[in-house]
């Protein structure tokens, strides 16, 4: 049973990895370390205090606005911070007070990350990927010895890591090969073969389908809005929405589906 206290610690401990992610997110594909220096303001440089670290409340009571400078403040830090709590929120309602919350946890706060730095860059830095497909694998090996932790079996994750690669790096070769250009970065197969780490190849699958139907739908709207068809499009936020829709509903996904192809 979910003691009461465990929603609101959660939803605070959700902004303040939020805050730390946003550091993650501005300074890992730039190649600077995520702990020096401290936090300060990107266009004075100016240190900031622990009143002007606050998440969310201090750019709302700052309007947006640096204290020294008077720059602007990205709409990311607050969107970061907020959809790091909601996230925490949305664990704890569907993988519930145990242990595997932790490393659910985890794997939503990598994708959020994530899906920032390839928004603002498209880029997935192998910072991230590659320890997240080691650590899926070494998760669900856990599994041999109690199901605490782990989301699937050892050989599932293996397999999950293996195809979820292999299956975005063949179409890439394949576009590469039809069209003369590059269609995916590589960063992309290493965020599957994560996901496929972590969730196990089933849900992999199911991941990518909700990645390419998110995602196309997305580009449908692009073309329609006038934008052209040479408009680049970072594929990671969907790869990420995806994994996370897999981690948080795999049941009812999966049902849906299965109901879908037999009908």
């Amino acid at each position: 049973m979910t003691p009461p206290l465990a929603w609101p610690l959660l939803a605070l401990l959700g902004l303040l990895i939020g805050s730390f992610l946003n550091v993650v997110v501005h300074r890992l594909p730039r190649g600077e370390s995520i702990a020096f220096p401290g936090s300060h303001c990107p266009h004075c440089g100016h240190s900031l205090g622990a009143l002007d670290n606050i998440p969310l409340l201090s750019w709302i009571i700052l309007g947006g606005r640096c204290r020294y400078c008077r720059a602007g403040i990205s709409w990311r830090y607050p969107l970061v911070e907020g959809s790091a709590a909601f996230l925490a929120v949305l664990a704890l309602a569907n993988v519930g007070w145990q242990w595997r919350l932790l490393p659910a946890l985890l794997f939503l706060w990598a994708l959020l990350s994530l899906t920032f730095i390839d928004l603002e860059t498209f880029l997935l830095p192998d910072w991230i990927t590659k320890p997240g497909m080691v650590l899926g694998l070494l998760l669900n090996a856990t599994s041999w010895w109690t199901p605490a932790f782990a989301f699937c079996t050892p050989l599932d994750a293996l397999l999950g890591l293996v195809l979820g690669y292999g299956l975005l790096r063949g179409f890439a070769e394949l576009y590469r090969w039809l069209k003369g250009q590059e269609g995916m970065g590589h960063g992309d197969f290493k965020l599957l073969g994560m996901i496929g780490a972590w969730l196990g190849w089933q849900d992999m699958l199911l991941a990518i389908f909700l990645a390419a139907l998110s995602g196309g739908l997305i580009a449908t709207l692009i073309l329609l809005a006038g934008k052209g068809r040479n408009t680049e499009i970072p594929f990671g936020p969907y790869l990420a929405l995806g994994g996370a829709l897999m981690l948080l509903w795999p049941r009812p996904i999966t049902t849906f589906f299965f109901h879908l192809g037999v009908a």
